[in-house]
């Protein structure tokens, strides 16, 4: 597979693990010594143990994600995905968010970058 391919190949993956409910299958994506900033802006987590942690997080409250057309970089290392989320922690919130993933050599993500603020955000109001 190209290596533009492959980038985006691993986007598609996380999404579907995560939608999945795959904790382990999404923490295989990513080198052991992974950063996680979600979103950028927060202290980030770093390591497969702090991440093991977010996604399961993420999972519980029943996570659901909806990746856009991802783009790469010239320079082999990168996919952007602008993707929505929607949590439900317990209210259903949705974000629109951009996210950077960092590819190495070894096909693995290093660096994931959530680019999201709070206008980019929306809570359902309660029933």
């Amino acid at each position: 597979m190209p290596a533009e391919a492959n980038r985006k190949s691993i986007a598609q993956e996380y999404v579907g693990r995560i939608n999945d409910g795959d904790v382990q299958g999404v923490l295989d994506l990513f080198s052991d010594d992974v950063v996680f900033e979600d979103p950028v802006g927060k202290p980030p987590i770093i390591g497969k143990d702090a991440l093991r942690r977010h996604i399961e997080f993420a999972v519980k409250c029943g996570v659901r994600e909806r990746m856009g057309t991802p783009v790469t970089s010239m320079d082999g290392r990168y996919v952007v995905t602008p993707t929505k989320v929607t949590v439900f922690a317990p209210t259903k919130i949705d974000f629109n968010i951009i996210g950077v993933l960092e590819v190495g050599e070894d096909g693995l993500g290093h660096r994931l970058r959530a680019f999201w603020g709070e206008t980019d955000m929306t809570i359902a109001k309660a029933r």
